[in-house]
């Protein structure tokens, strides 16, 4: 494991976030002039002039900075978005709230975030279309502070429950909704009290790797890579991962989101995104070359071990397409947890909260 810590994802927190959001979408016009004179003995001809039409413009937000999400790096990186037709921003925002709500105002026309937060969001009626998925099955992980395991005794080989409630009295930093909703399903599985584990908001994944690491938090819930920075400096180990879970294998993960508005406006732009993102989940699935130095380049600190580690630990779907059976474990997960409220009706049936009409 490299141990080096990652420094290289743009993040926004605090009342800064809302700034950074509509301060970094700006539409830009991108339009290429050239004229030609014809070469003539008498007089010149009249000059012509020809325009090469701008590309759509578009801005992809991050929920948080994770691998999954990465695939819009990488897309960004190799050049698919720019083949697909497309002038793509990336940004990173601070939690899927504040990604749903630039959405909704405009600022950014899709979003990478989790199935739990579109959930959670559409229970609550605000009108989302999830166009893509990037992964399948949890691939969240508990990380804890070395100094809490070894004061507590907790060794991986114990059963889940066991480990679960040495947790007790602890503080999880939680960055986002699905960091929650597995933090319940660990305590619902191993019959812990939910006031045992007590949660605090974390702004960027910068500020909950350094509440762990300088004792703020025990632990948190996260995907590589930082689960991985964490275990590669040393100061905490994975002791528990969702899939131990109830329905982790088939579960709708990680996934595209615009609005319906948008979507029915420029389905051709949509199409568009969710085709360069498939190919860059390709690339990560496979761990080509390409690939890797990608990640790595978003990554500069983590070494190629550690990157295709990570990587091996999801399901990546490069056909972008999502299954019933995924979305209803998601529901059924969400609804157990009580982030999605008893009475709350959300449509998880194909073409409800989600269509593969723009998907490979």
């Amino acid at each position: 494991m490299d141990a080096a810590r990652n420094h290289c994802s743009t993040r926004f927190g605090g009342a800064g976030i809302r700034l950074a959001v509509f301060a970094a979408v700006s539409t830009v016009g991108l339009a290429a002039c050239g004229s030609s004179v014809p070469a003539s003995s008498g007089t010149p001809a009249k000059a012509t002039t020809t325009s090469t039409p701008a590309l759509p413009k578009v801005t992809i937000a991050k929920a948080v900075n994770t691998e999954p999400f990465a695939a819009a790096d990488v897309a960004l990186k190799l050049g698919y978005f720019t083949q697909a037709g497309l002038n793509a921003e990336v940004v990173t925002l601070g939690g899927s709230s504040v990604a749903n709500a630039a959405l909704q105002s405009g600022s950014v026309q899709f979003v990478l975030a989790s199935a739990a937060s579109v959930l959670l969001a559409t229970s609550r009626n605000v009108p989302l279309l999830v166009v893509g998925g990037i992964n399948k099955g949890e691939g969240l992980q508990l990380v804890v502070a070395n100094t809490w395991i070894k004061a507590h005794g907790i060794t991986q080989s114990q059963p889940l429950a066991t480990r679960i409630k040495e947790l007790e009295g602890t503080t999880d930093a939680t960055l986002s909704s699905s960091d929650k909703t597995v933090l319940k399903d660990f305590e619902l599985q191993s019959h812990v009290p939910s006031t045992a584990i007590h949660s605090v908001s974390i702004s960027s994944d910068a500020a909950m790797l350094a509440a762990v690491q300088h004792g703020l938090a025990q632990e948190f819930i996260a995907s590589p890579p930082n689960s991985s920075i964490a275990v590669a400096d040393g100061f905490a180990t994975v002791i528990a991962s969702s899939n131990e879970l109830p329905y982790a294998s088939d579960e709708a993960d990680d996934i595209v989101i615009t609005t319906p508005a948008y979507a029915k406006a420029h389905p051709t732009v949509v199409t568009a995104v969710v085709k360069a993102l498939g190919e860059a989940l390709t690339q990560m699935s496979n761990q080509t070359p390409a690939g890797i130095a990608a990640i790595q380049s978003h990554y500069p600190t983590l070494s190629t071990a550690v990157v295709k580690s990570s990587l091996a630990s999801f399901t990546f779907t490069p056909d972008m397409r999502q299954t019933q059976i995924g979305w209803n474990d998601a529901l059924a997960l969400a609804r157990q947890t009580g982030l999605v409220k008893a009475g709350a009706k959300v449509n998880v049936q194909e073409g409800g909260i989600w269509t593969n009409q723009f998907a490979g």
